[in-house]
């Protein structure tokens, strides 16, 4: 594990109620140096039984969900159901500086249905800072709707424009909306703990997943009014003003990205292309003969279209990703590798930035790869500070700050408070 002292959060505690949905924010404010507390029911959260398991076994201790998402934070266990355990939360939150939670207000398992809403944790702890992290946020008429990853991102607008044009629109296969979601509850955390250094006073911070999906739209939302543009699916390519062209292209080991687009910042790149393309042999005279320094693609017939990317298909699939990339590196092509996972592990730019680092999560006896700090900072406070949490691996330490002793803690188990 990286060795990392203090941080721009140290000595700030972050209790963490999230669910999936908010896993990435107690993290993210973890690597910043918070002592962050993930908070489970007794039996543990639902993601722990979740696949894929390391080493293939169903093991809630090894889901690779848990694992990858909840490390920088400590962890108990505490029923939140019961009056005892609620009694120990707000004993909790008059020694925190923040609480996180991750669902709407009207679910059963919100801190408002709880009796534990922002006025209470407020008359508490004043200087409380309270993030509800939900699908559409704490007001408006769809405040009390329920909605996953896929109801966030097809609401948010994001979904329609994504996929072919002639298929139903399609999600990517991770829960961005979450991620997304997850980042801004971060930074409201950060800004409003800043702030309450300002005022002395906490605040809540309502943070929607559907809002959160509308910024990848850019300004497409915006301009519908004006244009009456309302998005489309063009899959893997772009549309010109009368053809369709392709952005992606199979090569040896997978796909590049890099399009038949006009303009000065592009020209120069397609006849760098077919410069290579010819010293290799595969330039036909649809791409020698061309003049290219007048090139708009805009104006370009989609039969020209085609047989000029049938020859660029033809030479794409003789190289690998790695010679591609290279040679766009040499010769200023704008020409990218989509790379998996196989390719991220390996990159070379990574490994000079030391971006992967090695977690040693003793308890469960593994050695993990994981990505490393989200920024390098000079301080070098940044970075991943312990493994994911056990199952209530941390409630003796937890709950004997508290006042709880041995004897009290078994009891409080026994009752199902813990």
């Amino acid at each position: 594990m990286i060795d990392l002292t203090g941080g721009n959060l140290d000595g700030y505690r972050i209790l963490d109620l999230t669910t999936e949905a908010g896993f990435l924010a107690g993290k993210l404010v973890g690597d910043l140096g918070a002592d962050v507390i993930k908070v489970e029911p007794p039996g543990g959260d639902p993601t722990r039984r979740r696949g894929p398991f390391v080493g293939g076994r169903e093991d809630p201790e090894r889901s690779l969900l848990w694992l990858a998402l909840n490390t920088s934070k400590r962890g108990i266990t505490l029923n939140l159901d019961h009056a005892r355990g609620r009694e120990i939360f707000l004993s909790l939150c008059e020694v925190a500086d923040a609480v996180i939670e991750s669902v709407g207000p009207n679910a059963p398992t919100s801190l408002g249905a709880r009796g534990l809403g922002y006025e209470t944790l407020h008359a508490e702890n004043a200087a409380l800072v309270v993030c509800s992290l939900s699908p559409f946020g704490q007001s408006g008429p769809y405040a009390g709707h329920r909605g996953g990853d896929l109801t966030a991102v097809a609401m948010g607008g994001n979904l329609y424009p994504t996929g072919n044009p002639e298929r139903a629109p399609v999600r990517c296969s991770l829960p961005v909306s979450y991620y997304h979601g997850g980042i801004e509850a971060a930074a409201g955390v950060v800004f409003a703990l800043w702030g309450r250094a300002l005022t002395g006073e906490g605040q809540l911070v309502d943070v929607a997943l559907q809002e959160s999906m509308l910024m990848p739209n850019m300004t497409t939302p915006a301009q519908f009014p004006l244009t009456g543009f309302k998005g489309a699916r063009i899959g893997g390519g772009f549309r010109g003003g009368k053809a369709y062209f392709r952005e992606l292209w199979p090569c040896k080991d997978g796909y590049v990205s890099f399009a038949l687009r006009g303009g000065p910042a592009r020209i120069p790149g397609i006849i760098a292309l077919v410069t290579y393309m010819d010293e290799n042999g595969m330039a036909p005279p649809a791409l020698t003969g061309r003049d290219w320094k007048g090139y708009n693609h805009n104006l370009i017939t989609q039969p020209d279209v085609d047989e000029i990317e049938a020859a660029l298909a033809a030479f794409f699939a003789t190289k690998t990703m790695s010679e591609l990339f290279d040679a766009a590196c040499e010769r200023n092509l704008m020409l990218a590798p989509a790379n998996t996972a196989r390719e991220i592990v390996a990159s070379r730019q990574l490994a000079a930035r030391e971006f992967f680092v090695e977690v040693d999560d003793a308890g469960r006896d593994l050695k993990l790869t994981y990505p490393g700090p989200f920024a390098k900072t000079s301080l070098n406070g940044v970075g991943i500070r312990r493994p994911a949490p056990r199952l209530g691996e941390h409630n003796d330490e937890v709950y004997e700050a508290l006042g709880y002793n041995a004897a009290s803690r078994l009891r409080l188990a026994a009752e199902g408070v813990i």
